[in-house]
């Protein structure tokens, strides 16, 4: 919904959502899920915790989406 509006946005993993890969990334959601369904000895355990590499990754990755953002703001 936010790519409609022009809007950004961006991943828990730091990954960006554009046009060119939001399909990709909507397929491999769908994926995941379906496989979680379909094996419940393999849901139990859940998502793996967040690292202090995962937080700097997201960090570095929103801290150039305000920039990029900014300099187009002003376009």
């Amino acid at each position: 919904m936010a790519l409609g509006k022009g809007a950004y946005s961006i991943h828990q993993s730091g990954k960006w959502y554009t046009n060119e890969n939001i399909d990709q990334m909507l397929i491999e959601r769908h994926l995941n899920k379906k496989a979680r369904r379909g094996s419940h000895k393999n849901h139990l355990k859940g998502s793996k915790k967040r690292t202090e590499e995962d937080d700097k990754r997201f960090a570095q990755s929103f801290e150039k989406l305000v920039i990029v953002a900014r300099t187009q703001e002003g376009d």
